[in-house]
């Protein structure tokens, strides 16, 4: 079989919840993007019916060879990528300790790449930041992640972060800019850093998927008695986000 004559498919694999509002944003996105190849959706937990092994098997019934497997996750640095990495038998070992089983899938399995820096999620931040800010000048720009204490993927969450940061106090001339995170729990002594002793009032960015309890209990509770601008937007719902899945589409396709 040459490779012109591989049957291709392609699994978005994405993080699942029990809030269905969050399972049809994506479910929307991914019915938006343009393909003439199987595409479909496989969710890490709480989605039942719909798990990656069962995307995996759905695209191999229709005699696919070769699947491309998006992360539908903010950044590389995620630890759940290991695990499922791992279960697609990309990786031998995990990094970390997991529980998901392996899939042992028969098509041969191409990783793809998650949000992190690309073109369509710095528009996407960009629009955010730019909703609240209102003289960069004279704010601060505070980026707000999970992040992680595990070594490995803490240089990846802070290689990425980093580059947001400096990326964004560029292009729209905040005068300090930093991120933050959940893990390690470094948002509230990067967010007083950043007032610069009460001068500045912090514009305070969710660098999350969707709409939850980080970005509606945990970050402000995190940024409570600091000079802040927040509302919790997230990256859905956005058109860029279907654009950046279509980019990969297309490259692979």
């Amino acid at each position: 079989m040459t490779r012109n004559h591989i049957n291709k498919g392609i699994l978005i694999i994405a993080h699942g919840s029990r809030n269905k509002k969050w399972i049809n944003y994506i479910d929307s996105c991914v019915e938006e993007v343009q393909t003439d190849v199987p595409i479909t959706i496989g969710y890490l937990e709480l989605v039942e019916g719909r798990s990656i092994a069962d995307g995996v098997r759905r695209l191999e019934k229709q005699q696919v060879d070769e699947i491309l497997v998006i992360p539908f996750f903010v950044c590389s640095g995620s630890t759940h990528l290991d695990e499922i990495q791992y279960a697609l038998g990309i990786i031998e070992e995990p990094r970390k300790e997991t529980e998901l089983a392996l899939i042992h899938p028969r098509a041969e399995i191409i990783w793809g790449k998650a949000m992190d820096n690309h073109p369509n999620i710095l528009q996407v931040l960009q629009e955010r930041i730019q909703e609240l800010s209102e003289n960069p000048g004279k704010e601060s720009l505070l980026l707000v992640a999970h992040g992680s204490d595990r070594p490995y993927f803490k240089t990846l969450w802070d290689n990425t972060l980093e580059e947001m940061v400096h990326y964004f106090q560029e292009k729209l001339g905040f005068s300090e800019a930093n991120y933050g995170t959940i893990l390690p729990a470094t948002i509230t002594t990067v967010a007083q850093s950043l007032t610069k002793n009460g001068t500045k009032k912090v514009v305070a960015i969710p660098v999350f998927i969707s709409e939850g309890y980080y970005t509606s209990k945990k970050i402000p509770t995190k940024l409570k008695g600091i000079a802040h601008i927040y509302n919790g937007s997230t990256y859905l719902p956005h058109p860029a986000i279907t654009a950046w899945m279509q980019d990969q589409v297309n490259k692979y396709v």
